[in-house]
């Protein structure tokens, strides 16, 4: 038995290192963490500390799995492996955990001269790459990042378009937005592990690898785009104090287009060279840099209190000193164009040229892989770097606002040059900041397209995953560079400009997008220590992005928007899936149960039925079409697949994984919208209850049940599913069958059975489910009404029966609803076919079905058939009064082999191939529950009028109260299988021949009261009509064998009086030839549902098998329905 052990903290870090990859992919190779001692990676590392192993003492229980851990090193094999086991320590900070929980008992066992352990861990810790700080991995680069060369060189046409107040109302919304967004980066950052690619990788492990390849690859566009623009930027200061033509300070370099591309291709250059030195050389570089640029700013907001009041009018320059005038003057928006012939500036405008000056917080994230801690260093040195900018923003835009009169802010955009005690300090700045935005830019667009490549969302970016010695993304910086000197022959910059607003703002809008979601979604996980996050932070900054996005570039927000369409599909088509876990799944559930809890199913309505199945497979291979099949059939509704594991459930728990995988395959590739639920146990029947009770949810359950016949073979398949390697169970009984049957049926629900689906169509799977037919077929509709007689004898001696049109209307039903579904819509046609016994009764049968079709809005073609004079060979051999046993040469051979079977002592086997379940119920309309013991003898002869007597009227015509007799609901003893009597199966002419009485049975032998529950339709539910025929049984089970003995019909007898099995040979024949294979696709009819008790005998059993089998055999494929509940209303 396991045992409790103390100091858990011990194997803290392999724990963590087990959290780290829960849910991750295997091939998830952006986890900076070094590899752990089983690592398959640890034999290609450089050998160190050759002593340290060898002398570890073998009685040390550490040594020993130093062996192991050593051999698991070596299984891939080479010479470097043989070098570990000759003596030294693979490289890696897994051995210097191993070291660490070993150090006790290296330190006693070691002998003298080897390394101590925490010095060898120690030695491998300090050749590892050094990590990055808060200060130079996220402020720095994100300060730099932010503060652009636009403040040099822009600032002055800010004051002079918008004014002081219009250019804080600009920087303020923009830091507003940047704001909101580095508070959801803070609280992403703070839920987890964030490994390689910062932004990429919080989005797409929070939405997906759609949203995540999609927004990352325009997200990296923008950083690139960003970083070149930089570097052109970089040359207007260069020029104007360089330039032969237009220096400042001196007239050396060449001026001129070229000249431009050539000075910028320089400085890319130069910051890719010192990026693919690696991390440190840039976190110098950037350190050096940052001093300059903040030495220029202490000069320029020192200038502003030092300078004295100047004007040259040579150079348009008029700097009044603080002035209360010059500050009313610059303090509202004077919109005017910058050149002569060109149109006024607008405030969109303007806002598009100073909110790239707000939007270079990314930088830290996308340097998570280079932090040593970055779930405390991205908040942490974001936040002040976005405070510390933004000050300093508002502190010059109101020094220079407040000195310098607006005449010279719109005539010199050099003006913080001009009045700089240090003219040189602001040029020196200006190109420094391009500098350090274009270092910055470069490397972090490369360490987002490499953790894309990582992830395999896009197949051309394979080569770009590998790392060089330093962990450096060497060909992501390359290809970066190749891109980004591209962008310098596009000619117009300015029209490349705003696509690189537009893209870092679907970043930011998707980041606070993600972390919204992920609060609403109430996911227990997420949990950011971070705690300045709200759900209304999130909300502001992805609404304040869309908008900015509109109002700045309404064309270009457009743009941008249709790219990221197109690379989403793209990716949602050729990705395949990522075990991340993406936030929509944690909505999706939320939402669920938010609904579910609603659906109430005491408010169902018949007006909104739908087809909810539950379909059992025993062999999927047996049963594909039967699967397709029910897909199309559910229409919208709920669609469940169930298996029985027949076993105990210790031993089976394996084999239930096992299988529930394979299944959640087959699923996937029939290309099916269904549902999956599995059973285990030692009985079919318990196996089934099971997977009824549980199937479903609240008011969603399963509402009608299909059940595949007996003896179905596997079809031919040359396609390889994923089922074909599960264990097979074995073969189900005949009793067991219709225990199966019987169950449901108690359970409430109603009952279906596929007869002969192996012929609907091709078994392969795909697209091509079905057949397309060379010609017009039909789907033929068969209702026939079924009445159980009870034991009630009228006084002619005449037997009266318990009739409904549940079945009759579900058959129009499921057909109208499978022709719905396109591609049995275009393929196939709807017929509903009718039949009665005499000649004369054809046109009135046709006038009351075809009225009931329309009322139903049922578009079929309808045609009525006739017995009588039809030559149906079996239909007058029965008029004749021959014997209808089962020795006619022409029963089916299926039928023979059930009686044979019963006929011995062995048990009868059967092949279980598919069950579907659907609930048992009884309208109030033609069904009622007297609260009295007894009914008026005026209301048992109105009763007793014909069904639709009147065409005309407007009354439901699915309303029997017309046939019915209106007498207290109580079941009797029904008859044996032999014995029961249908109803006119013809249709509704037939039932005009029903004779009825009012029975009122002995109060001794009464069965128990049917309860009734009244839905929100106000219709009466039976629910539980099959357990109360048993009871009815079981209060006088010698009666009712004495009172219902099979008889064979006497001559002249009509189809009504024939016994059942009669009527399926006669029914079997008029279906063969009117809905043959070569016409009919597919064959609708109603099903007769076992008497209560029949699984209990199997020659019963074998009866009720027999029967169904000589009704659907030598047919195309069958669908047998047994409802009770109106599927259809005619009401609004």
């Amino acid at each position: 038995m396991p045992r409790f052990l103390s100091r858990a903290g011990t194997n803290i870090d392999d724990l963590e290192r087990q959290l780290a990859r829960v849910g991750s992919a295997d091939n998830d190779t952006s986890a900076d963490e070094p590899p752990s001692i089983a690592s398959p990676r640890a034999h290609e590392q450089t050998p160190l500390l050759a002593t340290a192993a060898p002398q570890l003492s073998t009685a040390s229980p550490c040594a020993e799995y130093t062996s192991l851990a050593l051999d698991r090193c070596d299984a891939p094999g080479g010479q470097k492996n043989k070098q570990s086991r000759s003596g030294r320590w693979p490289e890696g900070t897994g051995d210097a955990s191993l070291s660490l929980v070993c150090a006790g008992e290296q330190q006693s066992h070691a002998p003298r001269g080897s390394m101590r352990p925490d010095l060898a861990a120690a030695a491998i810790t300090s050749d590892a790459p050094r990590k990055l700080g808060t200060w130079d991995g996220v402020f720095m680069p994100v300060m730099l990042s932010i503060w652009g060369i636009l403040v040099y060189v822009r600032m002055g046409y800010f004051l002079s378009q918008v004014g002081i107040l219009g250019t804080i109302g600009g920087f303020g919304c923009g830091y507003l937005v940047t704001t909101m967004t580095t508070l959801s980066i803070s609280a992403i950052s703070t839920n987890g592990t964030v490994k390689g690619g910062g932004p990429y990788y919080m989005l797409s492990r929070s939405l997906g690898p759609e949203f995540g390849g999609s927004i990352g690859l325009m997200f990296y566009a923008g950083t690139m785009l960003a970083g070149a623009l930089n570097a052109v930027a970089f040359v207007e200061p260069l020029m104007s104090n360089l330039g032969q033509a237009t220096g400042d300070m001196a007239r050396v370099l060449p001026e001129g287009q070229r000249w431009h591309i050539f000075y910028s291709s320089v400085l890319l250059a130069l910051c890719t060279t010192v990026c693919l030195t690696g991390a440190q050389v840039f976190a110098r570089a950037s350190t050096l840099l940052s001093t300059v640029i903040i030495a220029s700013i202490a000069m320029v907001l020192a200038s502003f209190a030092l300078k004295a009041p100047f004007a040259n009018e040579e150079r348009a320059v008029y700097y009044t000193g603080w002035s209360v005038e010059t500050f009313m003057e610059n303090l509202w928006p004077d919109l005017s164009p910058i050149s002569r012939g060109q149109p006024a500036e607008t405030f969109s405008t303007v806002l598009g040229v100073l909110f790239p000056a707000c939007i270079g917080i990314m930088a830290g994230a996308s340097m998570s892989s280079q932090l040593r801690k970055p779930s405390k260093s991205i908040p942490k040195g974001t936040l002040w770097a976005v405070l510390l900018t933004f000050v300093l923003y508002l502190l010059v835009a109101t020094a220079l606002g407040a000195t310098t009169r607006r005449e010279s802010l719109r005539r010199n955009f050099n003006i913080l040059q001009e009045i700089n005690l240090v003219p040189a300090i602001v040029p020196i700045g200006a190109i420094t900041t391009s500098v350090t935005s274009t270092l910055s830019g470069l490397l972090s667009a490369a360490s987002i397209l490499q953790a894309i490549a990582k992830d395999d969302l896009f197949a051309l970016l394979k080569p770009l995953k590998v790392l060089n010695r330093n962990d450096s993304p060497t060909r992501a910086i390359v290809t970066t560079y190749v891109f980004s000197q591209l962008a310098f022959f596009v000619g117009d910059t300015n029209a490349v400009a705003p696509f690189t607003t537009m893209f870092n703002l679907i970043m930011f809008a998707f980041v606070n997008l993600a972390c919204l979601v992920l609060k609403l979604a109430a996911s227990v996980n997420f949990r950011p220590t971070f705690r300045f996050f709200k759900a209304w932070t999130a909300a502001l900054g992805a609404l304040g992005c869309f908008s900015t996005m509109l109002f700045v570039d309404m064309l270009s927000a457009l743009t941008s928007t249709a790219v990221v369409v197109v690379l989403f599909v793209y990716v949602h088509y050729t990705c395949p899936p990522k075990p991340w876990g993406d936030v929509t799944q944690s909505l999706i559930y939320h939402q669920c149960r938010k609904f579910m809890l609603r659906l109430d199913a005491r408010k169902d309505h018949v007006k909104f039925w739908r087809p909810q199945i539950l379909l059992l497979v025993h062999n999927p291979r047996s049963s594909l079409q039967l699967i397709r099949f029910c897909n199309a059939l559910k229409k919208g509704g709920l669609y469940v697949i169930g298996h029985v594991i027949k076993g105990e459930f210790r031993s089976m728990a394996t084999e239930l994984q096992r299988q529930e995988a394979a299944w959640l395959q087959l699923i996937d590739v029939l290309r099916v919208k269904a549902f999956l639920n599995m059973a285990v146990d030692t009985e079919d029947a318990a196996g089934a209850r099971s997977l009824v009770f549980g199937a479903g949810l609240g008011g969603m359950r399963p509402n009608i049940v299909v059940m595949g016949f007996l003896n179905g073979h596997a079809q031919g398949c040359e396609v390889t599913l994923p089922t074909d390697a599960i264990r097979l169970n074995t073969p189900i009984s005949a009793t067991g069958y219709l225990r199966i049957i019987e169950d449901v049926l108690t359970m409430g629900k109603a009952l279906g059975i596929a007869y002969g689906f192996s012929r609907l169509g091709p078994a392969m799977p795909g697209p091509a489910a079905f057949a397309k037919p060379t010609r017009t077929k039909y789907i033929d509709l068969w209702p026939i009404q079924v009445g159980t007689a009870t034991a009630a004898l009228s006084a002619d001696g005449q037997h009266t029966y318990l009739t409904n049109f549940d079945s009759y209307v579900m058959v129009l039903q499921l057909g109208t609803v499978l022709h719905l579904v396109p591609f049995w819509n275009k393929h196939y046609r709807l017929r509903v076919m009718c039949f009665v016994e005499d000649p004369g009764d054809v046109d009135e049968e046709y006038r009351r079905v075809a009225k009931l079709l329309r009322d139903l809005r049922v578009v079929a073609d309808l045609r009525v058939h006739h017995m009588r004079g039809a030559g149906l060979t079996t239909y007058d051999q029965a008029r004749a009064g021959e014997a209808s046993g089962p020795k006619n040469p022409s029963l089916p051979p299926n039928s023979r082999a059930v009686q044979m079977a019963a006929a011995s002592d062995e048990p009868i086997a059967f092949s279980m191939r598919v069950n579907l379940p659907m609930p048992l119920r009884y309208e109030a309309t033609r069904l009622e529950q007297a609260s009295s013991s007894q009914r008026s003898t005026a209301e048992s002869s109105s009763s007793s009028s014909e069904l639709g007597s009147d065409s005309d009227s407007d009354s439901d015509p699915l309303d029997t109260s017309d046939v019915q007799p209106r007498r207290r609901i109580s079941l009797q003893p029904p008859f044996s299988s032999d014995a029961r009597k249908s109803v006119g199966s013809g249709g509704l002419l037939s039932l005009q021949r029903i004779k009825t009485v009012s029975h009122q049975p002995a109060m001794g032998s009464m069965p128990p009261t049917i309860n009734t529950r009244r839905r929100s339709d106000g219709s009466m539910v039976l629910a539980n009509l099959y357990p109360h025929a048993l009871a009815s049984m079981a209060l006088s089970p010698a009666a009712h064998s004495k009172q219902h003995e099979a008889e064979a019909p006497g001559p002249g007898a009509e189809f009504n009086d024939m016994p059942i099995a009669t009527q399926n040979r006669i029914l079997n024949e008029l279906m063969r030839r009117e809905s043959n294979s070569e016409s009919t696709a597919l064959i609708f009819t109603t099903l007769q549902a076992p008497e209560p008790g029949t699984s209990e005998s199997e020659l019963k059993t074998s009866e009720y098998l027999r029967d169904i089998d000589t009704l659907a055999h030598g047919l195309p494929p069958v669908f047998l329905v047994h409802a009770t509940s109106l599927t259809v209303t005619t009401s609004l």
